[in-house]
C-alpha cells in the first residue's frame, strides 16, 4: 500500500510539473496580451483627452473671461490628466516589451524540443508574423511618442508661462503657440489612431480567445 500511495503521488507531480510546462506559453502570451489590451484603451483615452485639453485652451484664448482663473485651472487639469495618461502609456509599453521579449525567449526554447518537423516549422512562421507585429507596434510607437513629445512640450510651456502670468496681456502672449497646437494636431491624432489599432491587432493575434 505505501508503495503504491508513493507511485500515486510521484505520478501526480509529474503531471501538474508537465502540466505547467505547457502551460508556460499561453499564460506568458496572456500577461502580454492583458498589457496590450490595456495599452490601447489609455491611447483611446488620451485622443479624447487632447480634446478636452485644446478645448480649454481655445476657450481660454480666444473668449477670456474677466476672471480667467478658473479657465486656467480647467486646461491644468486637464493637461495634468494628459500627462497621466501618457505616463501610464510609457509604462505599460514598456511592460509589454519586456513580456514580448520574455514570450519570445520561452517560445524559442520550446520550438527546440519539438521533434515533428512540420509542426516546428509552422511553429516558427506563426513566431515570425507576431514577431512582426511586434515590431509594427515598436516602430508605430516611437513614430506616435516622436509627434506627442513636442505637442505635449508646448503644453506645459504654456501652462508655465501662465503660472507665472495669469493676465489678458499672458495669455495673448502664447496665442500664437495655442493656435499652432490646433492647427498641428492632426497628424497626432492620426498618429495615435494608428498606434492603437496597432495594439489592438498584436492583441487578437496573442489573444487565446476567439471573440
Amino acid at each position: 500500500m505505501k508503495t503504491k500511495s508513493y507511485l500515486s503521488a510521484s505520478i501526480a507531480v509529474l503531471v501538474l510539473a508537465m502540466s505547467g510546462c505547457a502551460s508556460t506559453g499561453y499564460e506568458k502570451a496572456g500577461h502580454t496580451t492583458a498589457s496590450i489590451e490595456k495599452t490601447a484603451r489609455e491611447i483611446h483615452k488620451g485622443n479624447g483627452q487632447i480634446d478636452a485639453v485644446l478645448f480649454a485652451l481655445s476657450s481660454m484664448v480666444n473668449n477670456p473671461e474677466a476672471d480667467i482663473k478658473p479657465q486656467f485651472a480647467k486646461f491644468d487639469t486637464a493637461l495634468g490628466k494628459l500627462e497621466s495618461l501618457s505616463e501610464d502609456v510609457n509604462k505599460q509599453n514598456a511592460a509589454m516589451q519586456a513580456q514580448g521579449a520574455d514570450y519570445f525567449r520561452n517560445w524559442d526554447a520550446e520550438l527546440a524540443k519539438i521533434q515533428n518537423e512540420d509542426i516546428r516549422s509552422r511553429s516558427a512562421e506563426r513566431k515570425s508574423a507576431v514577431a512582426a507585429r511586434f515590431d509594427k507596434v515598436r516602430v508605430s510607437y516611437a513614430k506616435t511618442k516622436a509627434t506627442f513629445q513636442p505637442f505635449l512640450s508646448d503644453l506645459k510651456d504654456i501652462r508655465t508661462s501662465l503660472a507665472t502670468d495669469l493676465t489678458v496681456a499672458g495669455v495673448a502672449s502664447i496665442k500664437s503657440t495655442a493656435n499652432k497646437a490646433q492647427s498641428n494636431v492632426t497628424p497626432l491624432r492620426e498618429s495615435m489612431s494608428e498606434l492603437e489599432a496597432d495594439f489592438k491587432a498584436l492583441g487578437v493575434s496573442l489573444s487565446a480567445s476567439s471573440k
